[in-house]
Formats: structure tokens, sequence, C-alpha cells
């Protein structure tokens, strides 16, 4: 009796589930709650406020399962496993950050220096994650590949689901390697057979430890730590895959480098002690500078 289904307005649906999120302090309630009850439908779009859907009382049950769990303070790209970014939708997992729309900076930059999306780039994502970045810059660069390295296997796991999703597997290539092991770039340019990238893009960990307490509970408790803690000065793995990375680019090559706040100034420094030249910086939408680009001297 409780899988029999019959229309109802979905506005009379998420109403009391909105009054919940508002009273969590959600920010975005409405679109959580429409969000959340399409997930709950396994529908591919989203539902709108003031159409009628067939709806079971289980499915009900378990809308409000979800909303229970997004007023703990759980982000919805947690409860769901995907997040969208760029043009797609990706499937994440616990091991992945969650995509971030001031990551695609990156992207946007990457336009000004490849100009011709025909092509045929050698692309690295160091630090992969989910791959958007770089299943992102195979949808837009239809002749390129791009090999895919992380230190986690179930990221690797989500970089292999999302590019069977985008049809795209057949450019990418996985590789489980840990960046602050001595010889790791020795041991990619092996797999590679010796031949080097014409781009490398990476978004590393930059929050200074101290500095993760302080983070809203919804990165804090839900990003993998690994992607966040940059170490003492949120400078680490800057220094450990910049004295790395003029060994892996092709001459003329370019490296698109996510950065923190204000940190401009120390990762140039250490990008020209490791033979690397800024050449250009990127800002969101605050006017924050949160890119590097790189070439070798």
């Amino acid at each position: 009796m409780d899988n029999k289904q019959k229309s109802i307005d979905v506005y009379s649906i998420i109403k009391p589930e909105i009054e919940k999120l508002i009273n969590c302090g959600s920010t975005t309630p409405i679109l959580d709650s429409r969000i959340l009850l399409a997930h709950t439908l396994s529908y591919a779009r989203s539902v709108y406020t003031h159409e009628n859907i067939n709806i079971s009382k289980n499915q009900i049950n378990k809308f409000q399962n979800l909303i229970s769990e997004r007023a703990k303070g759980k982000p919805v790209s947690r409860i769901i496993n995907k997040k969208n970014f760029w043009k797609k939708e990706f499937q994440i997992n616990k091991e992945t950050l969650d995509p971030r729309p001031d990551s695609e900076v990156i992207i946007e930059y990457f336009f000004k220096y490849y100009e011709d999306k025909f092509k045929e780039l050698k692309i690295l994502d160091l630090g992969s994650g989910s791959g958007c970045l770089g299943l992102s810059l195979l949808d837009e660069y239809q002749n390129s590949k791009v090999s895919f390295l992380d230190v986690s296997k179930k990221s690797l796991k989500a970089v292999k689901l999302n590019s069977l999703k985008f049809k795209m597997y057949e450019r990418t290539k996985l590789i489980s390697l840990d960046w602050s092991s001595p010889d790791w770039d020795r041991d990619l340019l092996d797999f590679e057979k010796n031949i080097k990238f014409d781009a490398i893009v990476t978004n590393p960990p930059y929050i200074p430890s101290a500095e993760i307490e302080l983070l809203q509970k919804e990165v804090k408790y839900y990003d993998p730590l690994i992607a966040l803690d940059g170490g003492k000065d949120g400078l680490d793995a800057y220094r450990l895959i910049f004295s790395k990375l003029f060994k892996l680019l092709k001459p003329n090559g370019k490296i698109f480098v996510e950065i923190g706040k204000n940190q401009e100034k120390f990762i140039s420094t250490i990008g020209l002690n490791n033979g690397l030249l800024t050449i250009d910086y990127g800002r969101d939408l605050q006017g924050i500078i949160r890119l590097i680009v790189f070439t070798i001297k």
C-alpha cells in the first residue's frame, strides 16, 4: 500500500521541509529541497515548485530522511554523491574533493592559452579527485588526452565512472601515485613512455593546518582532509610538486595551478626557485587571485 503512488503538487511536499532547512541555517532551502526530491524520484531533471508529480508514501519518507541529513549539515552533493562543474554533473565519493565554481577559472584560462580546440594536447590532471578539471577539458578539446594522477584509488574510480558516463574513457589514463614519494615523477614518465605533457592542471591542498578547524562544517566534516590540509603554511604540496613539474612539461608547456587567497607571491617564488616562471594570474568573481599560470624558465 505504501508503494501506491498518487498525484501531489511539489510545493505541498517541500513546504514543511523548506522550513526545516531554514531553521538549520541553509541558505538555499528551496533549491536543496527540489534537488533532493528529484533524487528521491530518480529524475534526470529538477522538479518544479508548481508541478504535480506521482509519488508514494515510501518515497515521501525517503525524501524526508534526506532532508534530515541536510538539516544536520551534510551537503546536498554528499547526500546524492553528485556535483555540477562546468558543463557536467560529476559522480563524487568520500575521497574526492567537492568540485567548486572557483576551480572553473582553470578551465577559463586554459582557453586563453590553447585557443585551438582541435589541437591534440597531452594533459596531466595532478591530484585529480573526481576528474572534474581533466574531463571538462576533454569535453572541450575533443582530440586531446588526459592522464589523471591521484594517490586515492577510490578517487580514480570516480574518474573512471565519470569518463565512462561522458564517453571519454578511451582518452584517459588513470595513474595511482603519491606525489610525496621521492620518485613519483620518474614513475609517471615511465608510465607515459617518457612522453612529456603539453599542459598540467592541478588544485593542490592549500589551507594551513591551523585553519582547518575554522572551516565551515560542510567542508571540514565532508571533504577529505588530504585534499584540504596544506601543512603549516598551506604550501607543502606546492613545494613537493613544483620540484618535479619542470621535468614533466614539454618546452613552452603551461601549468595551471589553483591557489588560496593571498598566496600568489609565495607560490610564485616557490615556482621560480624550481625553474618555473609566472606568466599570468587568474581572478575569481570576487576579484581574488585564485590561479597562477606557469611555464618553464
